[in-house]
């Protein structure tokens, strides 16, 4: 009788104890849930729910930039909100050089931008920055008055470069460039602001052009009005073309004291680093040459 009672003690106790663990596991796992659901707000912050953008702003559009910065405050908090990850979707929004992103307590998110500056048109309709970038692509009159760069896709950094380096040597004379075209090849043909194409070819293009200034310009001076072009790309000379109505421009070689027309002179043939010579016609007689110093 004692036996039996204390084997049937023994299993209620078992019983017991199963249930009750079976109850604390459940009431663990509810208050693991309860932290997780009530603790991460608190971890986190408060919502973001106010984007501040201050202004005036030209050409960024505010809607773009909130469309840009949603997908990042989905579910963050204050203090969770990744900022560098809302600075750089902010960035690729076009005319946007920069971001500075800020939080302020509770709510607000300031998002300070500074806009592109375009210092010159590129193929066309791009514009770029001071830093070679084309930040975006507009046909905007508004910007038709931008100096006009021109090359191969993947050259912008080089051929801003060179027109910043021929820029300056033209300024101190008064002279800006309109256009600065590079083509495959390497040769780089420039235009003035009086409309005349000065052709560098691929070597020596700061000094073909500074030869320009200094030579062929005082040469040209009374009849700017009548060049087409002027192709520097000589040794000791240069070659121009004239502008006549209903034809082509015919070709004259100008070349220093003593120096007979060189085959590179004439019509089709090479100049001397290689390049395919301007002229249309044949050179013309030595007696119509005259003398630069260069």
């Amino acid at each position: 009788m004692i036996a039996r009672a204390r084997h049937s003690y023994k299993r209620m106790t078992r019983l017991w104890l199963l249930r009750a663990g079976g109850v604390l596991l459940i009431v663990l796992l509810a208050t693991i849930l309860c932290l997780k659901f009530f603790t991460h707000p608190v971890i986190s912050g408060p919502s973001l729910t106010e984007l501040v953008i201050p202004g005036p702003l030209a050409h960024v559009q505010p809607q773009a930039v909130r469309a840009a910065v949603l997908p990042a405050l989905t579910s963050k908090g204050f203090f969770s909100i990744n900022v560098e990850q809302i600075q750089a979707a902010v960035q690729a929004v076009p005319w946007v050089a920069t971001a500075a992103v800020r939080r302020s307590w509770p709510h607000t998110l300031y998002i300070d931008i500074t806009e592109e500056v375009p210092v010159a048109r590129w193929n066309g309709s791009g514009l770029m920055d001071a830093q070679g970038r084309v930040f975006v692509h507009a046909m905007d009159s508004a910007w038709a008055k931008l100096p006009m760069l021109s090359g191969p896709e993947g050259s912008e950094q080089d051929v801003l470069a060179e027109f910043n380096d021929l820029t300056t040597t033209l300024t101190t004379r008064g002279l800006a460039i309109q256009q600065l075209t590079v083509d495959a090849r390497g040769d780089s043909t420039v235009e003035l602001n009086d409309s005349i194409n000065v052709r560098l070819g691929r070597a020596d293009v700061e000094p073909r052009l500074e030869r320009f200034t200094t030579v062929a310009l005082p040469v040209l001076s009374e009849k700017l009005a009548d060049v087409a072009y002027v192709d520097m790309r000589y040794t000791n000379g240069f070659a121009v073309g004239w502008a006549s109505t209903g034809i082509s421009p015919a070709c004259q070689r100008h070349a220093g004291p003593g120096e007979r027309p060189p085959t590179d002179g004439r019509a089709g043939g090479r100049t001397r680093d290689g390049s395919q010579n301007a002229c249309t016609t044949p050179a013309v007689g030595h007696s119509n040459e005259v003398g630069p110093n260069g």
